[in-house]
This record gives structure tokens, C-alpha cells and sequence, in this order.
């Protein structure tokens, strides 16, 4: 009997233990995820996590910093990483406050008829080839005919600043998803002016998009803010 008795106890203390209780939301039979709660990426602006696509980030989470300005130089230019530069007149410099954005400036141009720059940098590599990246920009226009962006859209292959760059137009139909940046994401009547331009630090990304009577207007601006760029 006393063997009995001690053999039961032993089976009791052997049964395994009942499965944790999912946390709400989860979907069972799945494991915990370490990165819930983070937002989605979205390969960019484009994207296989596209740097340029609303928030337009590439490989990873863009991160919060501390409001930064560029900075004032004493000839009067800009200082921008590796560059200096002189900014067109009535163009208005913002703060940044994301890891992965150097520049910001929103362009002058009647009510309704927003658009801003930003430049962004993601490090000596860069966030991919130059023509995934022009994939990406391209990829945000619709054309009204059903043609393809990037076979409108016109591409020169020039050099700034001494380095390496590539310079592309287009018009159209702008829709990016607006995950929670700045600028505008839907744009009927919308334009797009950009260049990816090498640097010793690694490629700084000019994206230049908004209504396309500003933008237009503003066109030989930003040529000349590219053509005024040095290597410090």
C-alpha cells in the first residue's frame, strides 16, 4: 500500500505543467514577439524598408533624437556632414529629429500648394543601389496614361560638388504612406525633384516633392543649393 501511495505521488509531480496563457492579442500556437509594437517596415520610399516611402525608412527603425540645425559657417553657407552649401533664398530650415535625416527645408509657394526637401543619409553604405532607390521615388507617381514613371521620368548622371551623382525628374500623381512624417503624401498635380550624390562619408539622399507649381518654380533653386555644394 505504501508503495502504491508513493507511486502515485510520483506521477502527480511529474505531470507537466499547463501552458502559459496567451497575452491578449496573440494569435495562438505563436511565440512571443520580441518586436511587437514596432512599426512595420515597408521595403522604400520606396523600399525593402523604405528610407524614402512617408517616413521613408530603409533597413531599420529610423530613431528619435534631439531637435539638431545645420550648421551657420562664417562665409555664410551651410554646413551638412561632409558638405557646405548655400540654401535658396525664402526656403525655411527645420529642425530634424530623426537618426536618419540630415536636412529639412519646407519651399515657399501659395497655399495648398506645399512642398519641402529632405535630405536623408543612412550611413557609409548607403540604403541600397542608386536605381533601387530611383525605383522607389518613381514608384510613388502614377502617370494618367498608365505609362511607367521611370519611363518618363528624366535621369542624368552628372557630378556635384566634385562626386558622383544622379539627378532625376518627374511628374504626376505623388502618393506615399504617411508614416507619421512631415510633407506632403497624396499629391494629384505633384512633382518630384532628387539626387543621390556620393560623399568620403557614404551617398546623401535630396528628395524634393510637393504640388508641382511650387516645385517647378522652385526647380532652378534647388539646381543651384546642388551646384553650390563643397566638400569641407
Amino acid at each position: 500500500m505504501i508503495a502504491l501511495v508513493f507511486a502515485v505521488a510520483c506521477k502527480k509531480d511529474a505531470a507537466p505543467a499547463p501552458a502559459p496563457t496567451p497575452a491578449p492579442g496573440a494569435m495562438a500556437g505563436s511565440a512571443a514577439n520580441p518586436h511587437a509594437g514596432m512599426e512595420a517596415m515597408q521595403p522604400m520610399e520606396g523600399s525593402a524598408a523604405n528610407p524614402h516611402a512617408g517616413m521613408d525608412s530603409h533597413a531599420s527603425v529610423p530613431k528619435t533624437t534631439e531637435p539638431k540645425t545645420l550648421e551657420s559657417l562664417a562665409d555664410g553657407r551651410l554646413g551638412m556632414g561632409p558638405f557646405s552649401f548655400v540654401a535658396p533664398k525664402g526656403w525655411t530650415a527645420k529642425p530634424v529629429t530623426s537618426d536618419m535625416r540630415a536636412a529639412n527645408f519646407t519651399l515657399p509657394g501659395k497655399p495648398g500648394e506645399g512642398a519641402e526637401l529632405v535630405v536623408y543619409y543612412f550611413g557609409d553604405h548607403g540604403a541600397g543601389s542608386v536605381d533601387d532607390n530611383l525605383d522607389r521615388w518613381l514608384g510613388q507617381f502614377e502617370q494618367a496614361d498608365g505609362k511607367k514613371s521611370r519611363d518618363v521620368a528624366k535621369i542624368e548622371k552628372t557630378k556635384f560638388a566634385g562626386q558622383d551623382a544622379t539627378y532625376v525628374s518627374v511628374a504626376g500623381h505623388f502618393q506615399a504612406q504617411a508614416m507619421g512624417s512631415i510633407g506632403p503624401s497624396d499629391v494629384k498635380d505633384g512633382a518630384l525633384l532628387a539626387a543621390i550624390i556620393d560623399s568620403p562619408s557614404g551617398p546623401y539622399y535630396f528628395k524634393l516633392v510637393g504640388a508641382k507649381p511650387t516645385v517647378d518654380a522652385q526647380a532652378a533653386a534647388f539646381r543651384a543649393m546642388l551646384e553650390s555644394l563643397k566638400l569641407r
